[in-house]
């Protein structure tokens, strides 16, 4: 069994190494930025290709290997609603988690901007920036739920294997990938599966040049609050029912007597 404290999505480095300003803050920051940068460029460039099962393992994978490669500087998180659902977990500090998720949001714009200079205009069109808009079908309501559900999904997926001490393990970033992956697959037709701000906000935003075959921001709100409510919610229910007894908020010390009447 792996004893070692968890790397991934703590932000919890060796503290020999975390004494200065540039290791705890300027680094993991550093590390953010060019992970969603990564995953955004990735991600819109995918579109193009029109093909859910193509667009989802583009960005599964791309995740898994960033959070491979990066994990254990920034935690990984490459994402404002992890953030938000790693740092109710207790996985990491406030300030850590709005200094990542301004580098974030820079990261996603960049990696849209990236896009924007590769593509052709009429393409770039085409595919709407490689953003998130809701299907005429799907009212906001509706793409909210989804968008909470998905971003439930992957959110659970973090703390249980990249957080919670009983279950953490060093299969991770590939389960990540995989939930990443899958929710994008159920959920690509009804919201677009973003699961993530900083993915639709970047796209957006360089998208708003370009004159595109949707409007990225009549219901751009969806693509903030479905995945901020689910990292909300699955972070506290991740701290009511879910976490080892030492990051429950209630409960604490009755999980060894419990494991052993089972």
């Amino acid at each position: 069994m792996d004893d070692r404290q968890p790397l991934i999505y703590t932000n919890k480095l060796d503290t020999t190494q975390n004494k200065g300003v540039f290791n705890r803050f300027i680094l993991p920051c550093s590390a953010e930025f060019f992970g969603v940068c990564l995953f955004v460029f990735v991600g819109c460039m995918s579109v193009q290709t029109g093909q859910v099962v193509t667009i989802a393992l583009a960005h599964g994978l791309t995740i898994a290997l960033l959070i491979n490669g990066l994990g254990d500087i920034s935690g990984g998180h490459f994402n404002p609603a992890v953030t938000l659902g790693a740092t109710i977990a207790g996985g990491t500090a406030p300030v850590v988690a709005l200094l990542y998720f301004i580098s974030q949001l820079l990261g996603g714009m960049l990696g849209a901007a990236f896009t924007r200079a590769v593509l052709p205009t009429d393409v770039y069109g085409n595919i709407s920036a490689g953003g998130h808009a809701l299907p005429n079908d799907v009212g906001p309501g509706w793409g909210i739920l989804c968008e909470l559900i998905l971003t439930t999904v992957l959110v659970f997926t973090v703390l249980m294997n990249a957080i919670d001490n009983r279950t953490k393990n060093k299969l991770a970033p590939l389960a990540i990938g995989f939930a990443v992956a899958v929710d994008i697959m159920a959920g690509a037709k009804t919201s677009g599966a973003s699961m993530n701000p900083a993915r639709s906000f970047g796209p957006a935003v360089v998208g708003s040049s370009v004159t595109l075959a949707a409007d990225l921001w009549e219901y751009h709100y969806v693509y903030w609050v479905g995945p901020a409510l689910g990292g909300l919610v699955t972070g506290i229910l991740y701290r009511l029912l879910f976490a080892s007894s030492e990051q429950r908020w209630f409960g604490r010390g009755s999980e060894r007597k419990i494991q052993h009447d089972i």
